[in-house]
């Protein structure tokens, strides 16, 4: 039976019609569930990455200094690399700390071979 409102015309549905959209909605629900479920593993991932440690823990300083060959370790080599204007007795009021300034600048003069620097020479530092 058909219900009829207007003259002429009825209104009824068409079985048919509801199944294309029942597997749109059907398939944009299971995509929907499939990316729920990888962002939620992906946050379970990142929090128990965080609490638990896995053993791992920050490097030491003396893991990883470099050592000579009988075991002391290595001395640190300080890098200047030289800009305009530079001249050895800057360079050394701009890095000698505490040590005396003529001190450091007989240092300076030693490992680096005299006097004499050029723009963007690495100056070694004491």
């Amino acid at each position: 039976m058909t219900a009829t409102l207007y003259p002429g015309r009825s209104i009824h549905r068409s079985v048919g019609s509801a199944v294309p959209n029942y597997a749109m909605r059907r398939a944009l629900a299971s995509v929907l569930v499939v990316a729920l479920l990888a962002l939620t593993i992906l946050a379970f991932v990142g929090i128990v990455g965080v609490v638990v440690d896995f053993g791992g823990r920050p490097a030491a300083a003396s893991e990883i200094e470099p050592s000579t060959t009988d075991g002391s370790p290595a001395p640190i080599v300080r890098i200047h690399v030289a800009q305009t204007g530079d001249t050895l007795w800057s360079i050394a009021d701009a890095h000698r700390g505490d040590v005396g300034r003529d001190r450091f600048i007989d240092a300076l003069i030693d490992l680096n071979g005299g006097t004499d620097i050029q723009i963007g020479q690495a100056i070694h530092l004491p």
